[in-house]
C-alpha cells in the first residue's frame, strides 16, 4: 500500500472516529435534558381566565412572574397554582415559574401563553349612499383620501400604479408606473408626502405630491395594507400583526390582532378612524374594527351585498379598498378590478371615549 492511500485511510478512521464521538455526545445531551417542573395544560387562553399552571414534582416553594412583574397571591390547589390573565393587550405573553422542589432542586421554567380577546364583535350595518365608476384595470390594493382627493395604489407585477382619481368619472388624473419587479401593494400620506408599499421586495417609495420620487425605504416582511395616525404609520403584512413607524420608517412597535376565537389573519388594506383601524380581510367578504392599543377586533360587518354581480367571486377581484372621508362622514369602499366606487355610511362601529382621543393627540 502506497503512502498516499494509507494517509487516505488514516483520514477515514480519523473522521469516523470524530463522527462517533459527536453522535454520542449529542445523545448523551438528548438523554440529560431537564423535563420542565411547570407546565400548562394548553396554551392559548381569552384574557381574564385562569390560567391552571400544574407541576411534573412535587414542589415546596415557588414564584411566578407574568410578563416580567411578580404575581402575588397566585390561588393553589393541590397541586396547581392559578394565575388570571391579565392584560391590555392580546398576543403571546410570557409565564416564569421559579422555586425549589421538595428534593431541593432549583428551577425555572419559562411558559409562552397566548392571549385573545375577551370581547364578542359587534355586528355593523351599512347603507349605500351613491356608487361611482372605478376602473376595471384596477388591481386596487391602497385607496386613500388627502386633503378632499382621491388616491390609489394598484398591483401586479407590470401593471402596478400609484394614481390619482377624480372621484365623479373614476377617471386617472396623475399616475406613476411602478417598475416590473415590484408589485405596488398598499399607500398612505402623511405631511405632503406619499407612501406605497410593495409586496415581496421590502421597498417601499415616499413620493412628492408631485409624483416625484422623495426616496426609497426598506422593511423586513411582506408589505399588505397601510394607514397613519397623526406621524405613524401603520403597516400590515399579511399576518395577524400591524407594525408601526414614523416618518422615516423605523419601526416604532408592533400589535398582534385577536377576535375572541383567535388570530385574525390577512389582514389586508387598512383605514384609521377615530382611534381604530377598519380593515379589509383578504379573500372575505368582511372589514373588520381594530382597536390598536389592545389587538382587539370591536367590531366586524359583512359586505357580500355589496359586491356587483359581474365580478367573479372565485377569482381574485375580491373587496380590497377602504377610505374614509371626514368632511362627510362617509367610507369608499372598492375592490380589485371593480367596476364600481360605493359611498357608504357605517351604523353600529365602536365609539372612543372624544374626551380619551383629545387627550392623546
Amino acid at each position: 500500500m502506497n503512502t498516499r492511500s494509507t494517509h487516505f485511510l488514516l483520514v477515514i478512521l480519523i473522521s469516523f472516529v470524530i463522527f462517533s464521538c459527536k453522535q454520542e455526545k449529542k445523545t448523551e445531551t438528548a438523554a440529560v435534558q431537564k423535563i420542565p417542573v411547570a407546565v400548562t395544560a394548553k396554551s392559548r387562553f381569552n384574557i381574564g381566565d385562569s390560567i391552571g399552571i400544574g407541576f411534573t414534582q412535587p414542589v415546596s416553594t415557588f414564584s411566578v412572574r407574568w410578563n416580567g412583574i411578580e404575581v402575588n397571591g397566585a390561588r393553589q390547589i393541590p397541586d396547581t397554582v392559578f394565575v388570571k390573565a391579565e392584560s391590555e393587550k392580546t398576543g403571546w405573553k410570557q409565564l416564569i415559574v421559579s422555586g425549589t422542589t421538595k428534593s431541593k432542586e432549583a428551577f425555572t421554567d419559562t411558559l409562552s401563553v397566548e392571549l385573545v380577546s375577551d370581547i364578542i364583535p359587534k355586528e355593523m350595518s351599512y347603507s349605500v349612499l351613491s356608487s361611482y365608476p372605478h376602473q376595471k384595470t384596477s388591481f386596487t390594493e391602497g385607496l386613500e383620501f388627502y386633503k378632499g382627493e382621491l388616491y390609489e395604489s394598484t398591483g401586479e407585477n407590470g401593471k402596478s400604479l400609484l394614481l390619482k382619481i377624480d372621484l365623479k368619472t373614476g377617471a386617472t388624473i396623475k399616475s406613476v408606473p411602478l417598475a416590473d419587479q415590484y408589485f405596488g401593494e398598499g399607500l398612505t400620506i402623511v405631511n405632503d408626502k406619499i407612501y406605497q408599499l410593495t409586496w415581496t421586495t421590502g421597498v417601499g417609495f415616499r413620493y412628492n405630491m408631485d409624483f416625484t420620487l422623495d426616496k426609497t425605504f426598506t422593511y423586513y416582511t411582506q408589505g399588505w395594507g397601510m394607514t397613519h395616525h397623526d406621524s405613524t404609520i401603520i403597516m400590515g403584512d399579511g399576518s395577524n400583526k400591524l407594525y408601526f413607524f414614523n416618518t422615516e420608517f423605523q419601526k416604532t412597535g408592533e400589535v398582534e390582532i385577536y377576535d375572541n376565537k383567535g388570530p385574525v389573519i390577512k389582514i389586508n388594506e387598512l383605514e384609521y378612524v377615530d382611534g381604530y383601524i377598519f380593515a379589509n380581510i383578504w379573500e372575505t367578504d368582511r372589514i373588520i374594527q381594530i382597536d390598536p392599543e389592545t389587538g382587539k377586533v370591536v367590531a366586524t360587518m359583512d359586505m357580500k351585498k355589496i359586491i356587483p354581480a359581474e365580478v367573479d367571486q372565485t377569482g381574485s377581484s375580491v373587496l380590497n379598498g377602504i377610505a374614509h372621508q371626514p368632511m362627510e362622514n362617509a367610507f369608499y369602499i372598492t375592490g380589485k378590478n371593480w367596476p364600481t366606487l360605493f359611498k357608504i355610511r357605517v351604523s353600529g362601529a365602536v365609539q372612543k371615549n372624544k374626551k380619551t382621543l383629545a387627550s392623546k393627540n
